[in-house]
């Protein structure tokens, strides 16, 4: 029953006694993770090779074929993932033969490869960026030429194998200064006496 104007109170419309329909919630794509289409630019990249210097075009084609690699799998662990959460979410756990924790260790595991594939998509972009500007091959550290073998193997590299190898060693050593609460090597903060040293 609902209150009308006059205060008196009438019958609700049939449409309001029926149960609500329950909604879909569809996995999201790699454009809404990303905020662009990489598949739409996918096409639009065969176009744009016709631009690529010649002594590029090689390291340019790996890099489109890894970053649509990269982009399926990304896809891939997106929708798997959102899909098993779209499924807890509901409460529907009917298929689910395993644990609890178990359920939320895959997919915490893997969010994180799609994190680590969209940071390799990054990578491979910046490095189709930099092509594009004529400063591919040139290591970011030294400014010397990074090595033909090396940009095949890896082709999104900003540095040469030394330049990486230095740049390694230099993390390691600032990792291995610092606790784990970021203080020094003992992993406890300095702390200075009040009572003059004694």
């Amino acid at each position: 029953l609902i209150a009308t104007k006059s205060g008196k109170t009438a019958p609700l419309p049939p449409e309001a006694l029926q149960a609500p329909k329950p909604t879909t919630v569809r996995a999201a794509s790699l454009a809404d993770i990303l905020g662009f289409n990489p598949k739409s630019r996918s096409s639009h990249a065969e176009n744009e090779e016709a631009a690529i210097p010649e002594k590029f075009k090689r390291y340019y084609k790996l890099l489109i074929e890894l970053r649509n690699h990269v982009t399926g799998q990304v896809d891939q662990h997106s929708e798997e993932t959102l899909k098993r959460s779209a499924k807890e979410d509901s409460g529907d756990l009917s298929s689910y033969g395993t644990d609890g924790g178990t359920d939320s260790f895959d997919r915490d595991f893997a969010l994180s490869l799609v994190a680590n594939e969209q940071e390799a998509l990054a990578e491979i972009e910046a490095a189709i960026q930099r092509i594009k500007a004529g400063s591919y091959g040139v290591c970011e550290h030294t400014q010397q030429p990074i090595n033909k073998d090396r940009l095949v193997a890896v082709p999104f590299t900003r540095y040469t194998a030394a330049a990486m190898k230095e740049i390694e060693k230099t993390r390691y050593k600032v990792r291995g200064q610092t606790g784990i609460l970021g203080e020094g090597e003992e992993g406890g903060p300095k702390i200075e006496s009040d009572d003059g040293g004694e």
